[in-house]
């Protein structure tokens, strides 16, 4: 990431510069090696590119959904094979985040430079393990019943969203630590966030509106608020946002997401 302080930390001025912003991004949360060298600008400037890069993620997972679903007809090997298939694309770099949270903010009575200790260690606790073994429960069964075009839209749709979603922490809260990813993220600015959720929101709602208008306006809505929630509980407890924590506010808003359109889409 280019420091804070980096003269060339700036919003891209031509649509040449924001394909390279959206390849930058997407190396950075994929393993994929779309862009090389330096990232030429920091999250908080291009953060309408997040949305875009949490589709491109979820339309792989979701086209493995759709494949294995079409060819075998099991809906709870499909999703299995669709969560899985999002967690080696993107390395499990928020389900990571989402451990590590887990591990510092669970247990009681700790002060917060112990908290911070636990997240910085690789190694996964009681409370990270159960996190992520609830985690993928939930998306499986989220997605069993669907069918493969249902469940492609869904997983296009929430991953979009909670990329999206990681607009807020970025704006409403400031780094818990001087140095580390979090801290070269930069901060950005309220209209960047606005276009930001709603380019995510807009997207799942087309994606969705065929399949059930109030599915397609409270999944987006609800968790993108999970997601604003989650960041909120944790900031009122280090103090801010950690590169852990953006992740599990993102598999916060993935979760709502999945959940409430499982709830409200007709099988």
């Amino acid at each position: 990431m280019a420091s804070p302080d980096d003269p060339a930390s700036r919003r891209p001025a031509s649509i040449d510069e924001w394909l390279q912003a959206a390849r930058e991004q997407a190396s950075f949360f994929t393993g994929l090696r779309l862009a090389e060298g330096p990232l030429r600008w920091r999250l908080a400037d291009v953060l309408p590119v997040l949305p875009l890069v949490g589709a491109g993620v979820g339309l792989a997972s979701g086209l493995a959904f759709a494949v294995v679903q079409g060819i075998s007809g099991i809906g709870w090997l499909a999703a299995a094979i669709a969560v899985g298939a999002g967690v080696l694309i993107t390395r499990a770099l928020h389900e990571d985040g989402l451990a590590d949270t887990a591990d510092g903010l669970g247990p009681h009575g700790l002060a917060l430079e112990r908290r911070l200790e636990i997240m910085r260690d690789s190694r996964n606790g009681t409370f990270g393990v159960l996190a992520l073994a609830l985690a993928v429960l939930i998306k499986v069964a989220a997605l069993a019943s669907f069918g493969a075009a249902t469940g492609l839209a869904l997983l296009v749709a929430a991953h979009a969203v909670s990329r999206a979603a990681l607009a807020y922490p970025l704006l409403a809260f400031a780094p818990v630590r001087d140095e580390g990813l979090a801290a070269r993220l930069g901060k950005p600015a309220d209209t960047e966030v606005w276009l930001t959720l709603v380019l995510g929101g807009l997207l799942a709602f087309l994606l969705l509106v065929g399949k059930g208008f109030f599915a397609a306006v409270l999944a987006p809505v609800l968790a993108v608020l999970a997601a604003a929630g989650a960041a909120r509980w944790i900031a009122a407890r280090i103090g801010g946002y950690t590169g852990d924590t953006l992740g599990a506010v993102q598999q916060v808003g993935e979760l709502t997401f999945l959940v409430v359109a499982a709830s409200l889409i007709a099988r």
